[in-house]
């Protein structure tokens, strides 16, 4: 069941890095690489994501063996005061997302977390906030849901920044649209129990770019027969009350397509 989205996420360039070609030596160049992430000059640590980037991209098998030395190298820099690093940092964690998914599960928290942590720290730089945006859709499409969860709750919705509970909301509602709403719902009881606690959360926000998200999401999720029961039994009473409007508001946006759809089928 599909309902019109009121409020679309808005989507970063999803350009990927560029494609490079295979490493003539992958296991030298890895520990190479190391090398090369831990040094004090900038133009090292460029040379050293751009060959993580073609291990991603070539030699993943090769890359398993050293994917945790190499991931927390390279989440290190995505702090990294000059822009060019922490851009080129973001870039390798896109190729890790995408080429190693669910092999980068258990490094998802630490990602997110220091990606949440710059788009406070770079809420100036429109170039920045987006290569951020980027790196983090890349982790809620390639790594897994459950992770992706938590971290955007834990570390995200709860942050005094409005900009990173903004990106937080954008990519919850991602999540929505990656999965589709049934899967949200039937992943199970505790993923869907803390969604549904994000959400309640994201629509009652003080910042005006996190709730339409939530309320979007609620228009989303409100036809599935199953929500209903869901929400009474996640949502405590003291809250539903100020989400009830909300709530009346996104089932009857549902209802009314409904039946702007039997009208268009009753045309022909």
């Amino acid at each position: 069941m599909e309902t019109k989205n009121t409020h679309k996420v808005q989507r970063t360039d999803n350009k990927t890095p560029e494609v490079l070609q295979p490493l003539a030596n992958p296991v030298a160049s890895l520990t190479h690489c190391l090398k090369l992430l831990s040094s004090e000059k900038w133009e090292s640590k460029m040379e050293g994501m751009r060959s993580v980037q073609a291990l991603t991209q070539n030699h993943p098998e090769e890359l398993l063996e050293k994917l945790n030395d190499v991931c927390l190298a390279v989440i290190a820099e995505v702090s990294n005061l000059r822009s060019s690093v922490a851009c080129a940092a973001m870039d390798t964690i896109i190729c890790l997302a995408i080429n190693m998914q669910r092999a980068m599960d258990t490094h998802v928290e630490r990602a997110g977390h220091a990606l949440l942590l710059k788009i406070a720290q770079s809420s100036a730089n429109f170039f920045v906030q987006k290569k951020v945006n980027t790196a983090l859709e890349a982790l809620v499409k390639n790594c897994s849901p459950v992770q992706v969860l938590n971290v955007l709750v834990y570390k995200g919705l709860s942050h005094l920044s409005a900009a990173v509970r903004s990106s937080t909301a954008q990519k919850l509602h991602l999540l929505v649209d990656t999965l589709g709403a049934e899967a949200i719902l039937s992943t199970g009881k505790s993923f869907t129990e803390s969604f549904i606690s994000a959400v309640r959360k994201m629509s009652l926000d003080a910042a005006a770019d996190v709730r339409p998200h939530g309320h979007a999401i609620l228009q989303q999720l409100a036809p599935y027969s199953d929500f209903m029961k869901l929400w009474m039994e996640t949502i405590e009473e003291k809250d539903r009350l100020p989400l009830r409007k909300i709530l009346r508001n996104a089932t009857q946006a549902v209802d009314l397509e409904k039946e702007l759809r039997l009208e268009a089928l009753n045309k022909f």
